[in-house]
């Protein structure tokens, strides 16, 4: 297990380091950062498997971070803090735990036991994510609660709505994934899902026609929605059509 330090007090630095040294010799430290800046470039080069993070960071809050990073929920981050009154806007964050200073031995236990669960819960999405088998065409959806399968068949379009994904099924419904749109058109089998625009993915299946009046837009069969195509997916979506013909 690794993680990443952002803090920009030396003494609670080496109070977190010391804690990880002594009683959670498994998890490696990869590096420590003062600022956010420094922080989300740490990030993105070494992906560790979770972050700890002072919230006041100079003049920042580490929620300036957060706001940069793709699919915070597998991000893991634990927050450590002075102050209360961050608390509401740290679980709106998704964050593994809120840990106020100084730091023990025991709230750190606890932050990492929660982490292992969240660990947990994000591998088993990851093996429901979809199976290629015919007769199972099955996605896992997570939320913060609970992961859902349901049969991608349904699916009518996809739509982004900044960390969350939205799902619009076949029978009027809408389920809310925690995970970016971008990690679903990872996915998805590419003979049936086409990303159209920036925040929607479209099941082509359901084209019932292309409007090309003030733009290019997707009718589809079964929703009243119309979903608007990028100019540079035009090309796209008109090659996938004549490929189904």
């Amino acid at each position: 297990m690794t993680v990443i330090i952002i803090e920009d007090d030396e003494w609670s630095k080496l109070t977190l380091e010391n804690l990880l040294k002594i009683y959670f010799p498994y998890v490696e430290v990869l590096g420590a950062v003062s600022n956010i800046k420094e922080g989300v470039d740490l990030i993105n080069v070494l992906n560790p498997d979770f972050i700890l993070a002072d919230i006041q960071l100079g003049n920042e809050t580490i929620f300036n971070l957060i706001n940069q990073l793709e699919n915070t929920f597998e991000r893991n981050i634990i927050l450590t803090t002075s102050h209360h009154n961050f608390a509401l806007e740290a679980i709106s964050k998704e964050v593994v735990d809120y840990i106020l200073k100084p730091v023990t031995i025991e709230s750190l236990t606890l932050a990492i036991n929660k982490l292992k669960k969240r660990q947990t819960v994000i591998e088993a999405n990851n093996k429901l994510l979809l199976t290629n088998k015919t007769e199972n065409r099955m996605l896992g959806i997570a939320s913060v609660n609970k992961i859902e399968v349901i049969n991608i068949d349904a699916i009518i379009y996809i739509q982004a709505d900044g960390r969350y994904t939205h799902f619009h099924m076949l029978d009027g419904s809408k389920k809310t994934a925690s995970k970016n749109l971008g990690e679903y058109d990872k996915i998805l089998p590419k003979e049936d899902f086409l990303r159209v625009h920036h925040s929607y993915i479209v099941n082509m299946g359901y084209v019932k026609s292309i409007q090309k009046t003030d733009g290019y837009f997707v009718e589809l069969y079964k929703s009243k929605n119309v979903i608007p195509i990028a100019k540079r997916k035009q090309d796209s979506v008109t090659k996938f059509l004549k490929i189904k013909v």
